[in-house]
C-alpha cells in the first residue's frame, strides 16, 4: 500500500515513528547514532573506541598520513583527532614519528597490534553493515549507497 506524507512507519520493535516527512537530517543524525552505538558493542570485547575505529579503517589502507592528512580523509577536523591519537598511541596502537623529508610533519602508523585487529574487528563493521540493511534487496542497497553519496556530495560543494 502507498504510504502518503503523513504515514507513519513504526520501527521493527515498535518503539520509533518515522513519518515521511520528517527531516533527511535528522533521520541521518539517527540512523548515525544507531550505527555508531551498535559498532560500540561489538568492539567493546576488544576495548576499541568507534573513533579509535574511524582511524584505524582509514590507517589499514593507507599508512604514513600525518594528522591533517588522516583529518581530511576522516572528513573531521585536526584538533578532534588530537586525544583519540594520544589514547591509541597509550594503547600500543598507533606510533607517530617525525617525517624523515619534512621535520615539522609527523606521520602516523599501526603497530603490529593495530594491523593485527584489521582482522578481528573488521566483520564487526561488515555485521553492522549486513544488519543495518537486513531485508533489503541488493539493488536497494546499491541504490541507498548512491543517495548517501549523493547527499555527501551535495552538501560538500
Amino acid at each position: 500500500m502507498p504510504m502518503n506524507a503523513k504515514t507513519a512507519v513504526s520501527s521493527p520493535d515498535g518503539d520509533l515513528d518515522f513519518h515521511e516527512t520528517q527531516s533527511l537530517g535528522y533521520l541521518a543524525r539517527y540512523a548515525h547514532r544507531a550505527f555508531v552505538k551498535a559498532l560500540a558493542e561489538e568492539l567493546e570485547a576488544h576495548s576499541i573506541l568507534t573513533a579509535q575505529w574511524s582511524v584505524m579503517r582509514v590507517l589499514w589502507d593507507i599508512e604514513g598520513l600525518t594528522q591533517v592528512e588522516l583529518a581530511d580523509r576522516m572528513r573531521v577536523e585536526k584538533a578532534s583527532l588530537t586525544g583519540v591519537l594520544d589514547g591509541m598511541e597509550r594503547g600500543g596502537l598507533i606510533v607517530r614519528k617525525r617525517n624523515p623529508d619534512d621535520k615539522r610533519k609527523i606521520n602516523i602508523t599501526l603497530t603490529v597490534r593495530g594491523r593485527r585487529l584489521k582482522s578481528e574487528i573488521l566483520p564487526a563493521g561488515a555485521k553492522i553493515n549486513r544488519r543495518a540493511t537486513r531485508g533489503m534487496s541488493e539493488a536497494e542497497i546499491v541504490q541507498l549507497r548512491h543517495l548517501l553519496a549523493k547527499v555527501i556530495q551535495n552538501l560538500e560543494r
